[in-house]
């Protein structure tokens, strides 16, 4: 067990993937290793097919994917959406199960590819899921856990470093596995955005700063006071930014408007959803229609509220029952449903997809 403690708020939890583990990991990545878990000790193991599913209601789900049917919904924006139909909005289905010691970051690269990050006493690893539920294990990053992919197939991976000490950082990570360490001096690295210039916005939520990474490496801050920032999010047409708070009392997401140059303006600040004490947030995702979803770790819940909200809003809590939901991306590719969050767990053991009926939007990059 470790206390984790922060911004004055304290919780007694399990090891999980973003606590503090020792420096094994060093400084420098190892390369990927290539090949399959066979299952065996703690690691996840490969053949586990999503044919488990349940939904909210507890309901079971027709297992296998739809194979590129369209759904009947649209959105805003005027064009057809591609959802599958195969769940109803809300359902959960269980992709993958395997990580004994939880998961945190997920993305789908730009060739639908989908990578998520697990932690175990320093050593991060990025697995790729495969739209058959099996774990291949891509490549090692120390105390690897949020994500954000690249136009170009890399991926942009946050270091944690050990809790509230100034070791964690950022790596690139290229489409064929090779880890570049990008800045280092972060206390806590724990979630990454790409602003629409390419550099990277890194969120800490043992801080109360956001920071922004150049492609130099060169560090400096964007926001100076949110409680305890995690997930963070643009919006579709780049004009807000969006911080949820981790280890605070009301839960807050905060919406900032965005400057010419990409980066949120901290005067602009105004949190638009309290998910609520004890709530925990963790990742957030936003979908084509400009509404953010806040993932709330402790009691479990997906939230929605509107986007471009200037007030506090009550937000709706779509789903309810989830296992310490951490991160979401929306599906990426033919092989995955673009109108699906897909969740890791902090404490589970499984990947989910929650069928959200409409479209994840574009992400910069």
């Amino acid at each position: 067990m470790n206390l984790r403690c922060s911004l004055g708020f304290c919780l007694l939890v399990a090891v999980v993937p973003s606590a503090c583990g020792d420096d094994s990991g060093g400084d420098s990545p190892a390369g990927s290793s290539g090949a399959a878990s066979t299952g065996s000790g703690t690691g996840p193991a490969t053949g586990s097919t999503a044919t488990e599913a349940s939904s909210s209601t507890g309901a079971e789900s027709s297992g296998a994917p739809s194979t590129g049917d369209s759904g009947s919904s649209s959105s805003t924006t005027g064009e057809p959406s591609q959802c599958w139909d195969d769940l109803e909005v809300g359902e959960v289905e269980v992709l993958y199960e395997g990580f004994e010691g939880g998961s945190e970051g997920i993305a789908f690269t730009s060739d639908g590819r989908l990578i998520v990050t697990t932690l175990d006493d320093g050593v991060g690893t990025l697995w790729e899921i495969s739209p058959q539920g099996e774990a291949t294990a891509f490549v090692e990053v120390p105390y690897a856990l949020g994500l954000a992919p690249r136009s170009d197939g890399s991926l942009v991976v946050a270091s944690l470093g050990e809790i509230m000490e100034p070791d964690g950082g950022v790596y690139e990570v290229s489409s064929t596995g090779r880890a570049t360490l990008l800045t280092e001096g972060i206390d806590s690295a724990n979630f990454v955005a790409l602003a629409p210039d390419g550099s990277v916005l890194v969120s800490d939520d043992f801080d109360t700063r956001v920071f922004r990474v150049q492609p130099d490496g060169t560090l400096t801050t964007v926001i100076e006071d949110v409680p305890s920032p995690n997930g963070i999010a643009y919006s579709p047409d780049n004009t807000a930014f969006y911080v949820a708070s981790t280890f605070s009392v009301n839960g807050e997401l905060t919406r900032y408007d965005v400057d010419a140059g990409g980066l949120p303006i901290e005067s602009s600040a105004v949190e638009i959803l309290h998910t609520g004490p004890g709530s925990v947030n963790d990742g957030i995702g936003v979908d084509v229609d400009g509404n953010v979803y806040v993932l709330a770790n402790f009691s479990g819940e997906l939230w929605r509220v509107d986007g471009s909200a200037t007030e506090l809003l009550d937000g709706e809590v779509l789903v309810e029952g989830l296992d310490s939901p951490a991160s979401m991306a929306f599906g990426r590719g033919e092989d995955f449903d673009p109108c699906s969050a897909y969740i890791t767990e902090l404490l589970g053991s499984r990947v989910v997809r929650v069928s959200l009926g409409v479209e994840g939007a574009a992400l910069n990059g």
